[in-house]
């Protein structure tokens, strides 16, 4: 650095979307300011690409309306309030509150925000503890929970996710994702449109099924109109075609493989034939696809949200992972494969033969739980239990108003509980009916590793992301947040608090220890461990001791956080996707049963619904199917407040055929009305034929339309919330709400 410069070069990680795109930023370090963010060309993995989101970060922390302190509503409005008042206010109304009705009055809702910051992520295991509630929600069950219970029912872990080995694929078949605006989901990579032309221009293929002509669609060799909802009958007819081809090869988890001829058995009765009117699918199309996936050596068939956030998304990503089973396409080079994290772990959650689901259920609907949450869709319901309702509750990092179906009686419903805490940095649709909001420093302000995310790539990678730019006076880390309230709730300092973590961190890095041949003592790592904050020392620590680890010395190359930080770039290549099973099967006596009674006991519900769809009257044209949609520059609800990402035309429209457009009587800008379970909206119609006939489509993450928020310009493009015509209807054999194929009725207003 110039001597004479007040500007310096870091290079970090983009902490917006799950690729994780390295970037270069010069920091004025005279004005605490953010001069420029541009991609990194050395980095391996993005090697300079980055899309319009690289620059989120420093729109939010520049955003005047960003809240930088405590504030308290009062009847003159909401008034500054100290860090230590308002902690010991939480901790004596929820401590009042439990002691009066019970832990389960508490309730907890998470967005996801939360898995881009990792101390957050450890530090809220550890109040989930202190608390204990029965009565928790998170963005997801509008989200991955089908693809969770899969993964625990088949490999016996719920966050050992497949991925598409897109970089050696030479067949991916993409259903219900649109990548190419996501930037991947649950598929971190880079440029994945580079990644798919890359992919055609090795002779490969890419094959989109989808009830929209989507972004990546438009990209691909193949798109194919699939009717929402329908993508189980349709994964049904796929296998029955793989069956009839003898296309069955279980590869080399052949001898891990249980029930396989009853799921042939069951695969017998659904030909494409018998499927085609209700998926839509044409069923010669279908049989070409599949043929075509049987001899195609290196194949990844993968779904996504489209295909979790629907009637049968349970069944439908059971079908998805068998599939890739049976044909030997899992967990090979060029298929669904999983990532070795540098970590070592695949995030919390059960293993073995507890159950993640069904061990408490909702009180007024009797819903189960799963994976330890209760669907988000039914928090408006468990506000107002009669006799049992929440009382008290904490919104973190989330807007459930706006993501959660039934937004307007949820907003409703809040104004009934006693006591509302938000940490969150804006007075948005939800945190404006808080009590009391604490706001966070933002990713400049605070370092950060991309571990959740290294989970899900496409490429094994390390991360580190230092702190860019020192926080104003008072700005705390949100990690540091959710450690003090979970301290205070257990009548213990933060400081406490933390060393009982760290020692619960270093036996489990012991035990790694002795499972892999390494032997470690406890005061051997506690001398060793480094990081300039607790969560850093935790990262540290998972790191020494994961796959790729130095083991505190033993291994010299291997990987630390000290040789994260002295890396040139922001990552670490750590190479190609491996082949990990059977030794990672997590299930009893690493058996992968394909009948697990988690996916089989909801069959019969499948069968009595395939039932009524052959026998549905579709001759009214108003009755349609929902599906919602997102744009490359939105991301749910959280960048409306930032001109650069609302601005040029109004992304908030009805899309429709322009078949429907004409039997309705709707031409392009004009108002239609959509009517659902939950109420009605009136938005902009846009006739497009990217939809398939009978399928409407609404974005998700707008209808910022309350008073009490202080987001100017997100009120300016306010638009409507597709949450607030869907009712609470569930997947319910994975308890997850039910927001794509939504019947709806469309006229003009």
């Amino acid at each position: 650095m110039n001597e004479l410069s007040t500007t310096e070069t870091i290079r970090r990680t983009c902490p917006t979307c799950e690729a994780c795109c390295g970037l270069i930023v010069e920091v004025d370090r005279t004005n605490n300011s953010i001069v420029s963010i541009k991609g990194d060309p050395d980095d391996t993995r993005s090697q300079g690409y980055v899309c319009a989101k690289s620059q989120v970060f420093n729109h939010v922390y520049e955003d005047p309306q960003r809240l930088r302190q405590p504030v308290l509503k009062t009847a003159e409005g909401w008034q500054p309030i100290g860090w230590n008042e308002a902690l010991a206010m939480v901790a004596n109304k929820f401590r009042g509150i439990i002691e009066a009705h019970g832990k389960d009055a508490l309730g907890i809702y998470v967005g996801n925000p939360l898995g881009h910051d990792f101390a957050a992520g450890i530090y809220l295991q550890s109040l989930m503890a202190v608390v204990n509630t029965e009565r928790f929600f998170s963005a997801g069950t509008v989200d991955q929970h089908p693809q969770q219970l899969v993964c625990w029912g088949l490999l016996g872990h719920e966050w050992l996710f497949p991925v598409p080995d897109l970089h050696r694929t030479d067949l991916f078949i993409c259903m219900g994702a649109n990548p190419v605006v996501s930037q991947g989901s649950i598929l971190g990579t880079p440029d994945i449109e580079k990644t798919l032309r890359d992919l055609q221009e090795r002779g490969g293929r890419c094959v989109v099924i989808d009830p929209r002509h989507s972004e990546t669609a438009a990209l691909a060799d193949q798109h194919i109109f699939i009717r929402p909802g329908t993508d189980a009958w349709f994964l049904l007819s796929f296998a029955h075609v793989l069956v009839e081809q003898k296309a069955v090869d279980t590869g080399h988890v052949a001898d891990n493989i249980d029930n396989l001829n009853a799921f042939i058995e069951l695969v017998q009765d659904f030909p494409p034939e018998k499927t085609a009117s209700v998926t839509g699918v044409d069923a010669a199309a279908l049989r070409e696809l599949a043929v075509r996936y049987a001899q195609t050596n290196r194949a990844a068939l993968y779904g996504r949200i489209g295909l979790c956030t629907q009637e049968f998304g349970l069944v439908s990503h059971w079908l998805l992972m068998v599939i890739s089973l049976i044909s030997g396409k899992f967990d090979t080079a060029g298929g669904m494969m999983m990532a070795t994290a540098p970590t070592g772990g695949s995030g919390p959650g059960v293993t073995g033969e507890v159950k993640p689901y069904g061990r408490w259920k909702s009180r007024k609907s009797g819903v189960p739980e799963t994976c330890g949450e209760l669907p988000a869709s039914l928090l408006t319901e468990e506000i107002t239990a009669s006799g049992e309702e929440i009382r008290g509750l904490l919104t973190i990092c989330g807007n459930p108003v706006l993501s959660v179906p039934g937004g307007r009686q949820l907003r409703d419903a809040l104004s009934s509980v006693d006591f509302i805490v938000s940490l969150d940095i804006y007075i948005n649709e939800t945190t404006s009916c808080a009590d009391l909001i604490l706001p966070s420093s933002v990713h400049p302000e605070h370092s950060n590793i991309d571990v959740t995310f290294q989970n899900f790539a496409t490429r094994n990678f390390a991360s580190y992301s230092p702190r860019l730019l020192e926080p104003e006076a008072g700005v705390r880390d949100l990690g540091d947040i959710i450690l003090d309230i979970a301290a205070r709730l257990s009548g213990l300092e933060a400081a406490q608090l933390d060393e009982f973590i760290l020692a619960g961190m270093i036996d489990t890095v012991v035990k790694r220890g002795e499972d892999s041949g390494y032997q470690l003592s406890a005061e051997r790592i506690r001398d060793q461990c480094d990081g300039d904050t607790s969560a850093e020392t935790y990262a540290d620590l998972l790191m020494r001791s994961g796959p790729y680890g130095d083991w505190f010395g033993a291994e010299p190359d291997g990987l630390s956080l000290a040789s994260l930080k002295v890396h040139p770039q922001a990552t670490i290549d750590l190479g190609a996707l491996q082949q990990r099973l059977p030794g990672i099967l997590r299930t009893p006596g690493q058996r992968i049963d394909l009948m697990h009674e988690l996916f089989t006991l909801d069959l019969p519900r499948l069968n009595k619904r395939f039932e009524e769809l052959l026998a549905q009257d579709s001759s009214d044209k108003g009755k349609m199917l929902l599906v919602g949609r997102r744009h490359i520059r939105d991301m749910n609800s959280w960048l409306h407040n930032l001109r650069a990402y609302v601005r040029g035309r109004n992304r908030c429209t009805l899309k429709i055929h322009p078949d429907d457009a004409r039997a309705l009587y709707l031409q392009e800008g004009v108002l239609a009305a959509v009517r659902g379970e939950a109420g009605t909206v009136e938005l902009p119609v846009e006739v497009t034929a990217e939809m398939m006939p009978g399928v409407v489509s609404i974005p998700h993450g707008f209808g910022h339309l309350y008073e009490g928020c202080e987001q100017d310009i997100a009120a300016a493009s306010a638009g409507v919330s597709c949450n607030d015509i869907i009712g609470t209807g569930l997947d319910i054999a994975s308890s997850t709400c039910v927001v794509n194929g939504v019947p709806v009725t469309v006229c003009r207003a």
